[in-house]
């Protein structure tokens, strides 16, 4: 077992080293170790869980959940980057509960003012144009 000599010192796995004697007799040599004498196969600690991951990853289920889950991430990066919940501006539960649902009653606010804007202006622009429809007749 190795930690690796990376700064933070978190990267845990097995180290496998085959034989010199193996690996200089076997036909796949250089293409298996790259020029070097012999092979050492690093695999970390959580290989197996990452794959399993990855097979949950390709599945139907997944991917409808996902779904769910993109749609979201963009008005929690709006909260983030443009309301102040990347960092708490008070101490305790009861303190950052009320800073995130006022940051989402002001996003949700902004969010209504645009939609009846945008549809107060498509009315507007539609009598505008009806009336221009009706002078020219």
């Amino acid at each position: 077992r190795y930690i690796s000599n990376r700064k933070d010192g978190k990267r845990e796995g097995y180290k496998y080293y085959f034989e010199l004697n193996q690996c200089k007799t076997c036909p796949l040599h250089d293409l298996c170790t790259q020029g070097r004498a012999r092979r050492i196969l690093t695999i970390g600690l959580n290989t197996t869980d990452y794959y399993e991951m990855s097979q949950y990853q390709k599945t139907e289920k997944f991917k409808e959940k996902y779904k769910k889950r993109a749609s979201i991430e963009g008005k929690n990066a709006e909260l983030k980057r443009f309301h102040g919940l990347s960092r708490a501006r008070g101490y305790g539960l009861l303190s950052v509960s009320i800073q995130s649902k006022l940051a989402a009653i002001a996003v949700n606010m902004k969010r209504i003012s645009a939609i009846v804007s945008s549809s107060y202006s498509s009315v507007l622009i539609k009598k505008h144009i009806f009336k221009v429809s009706w002078s020219f007749e």
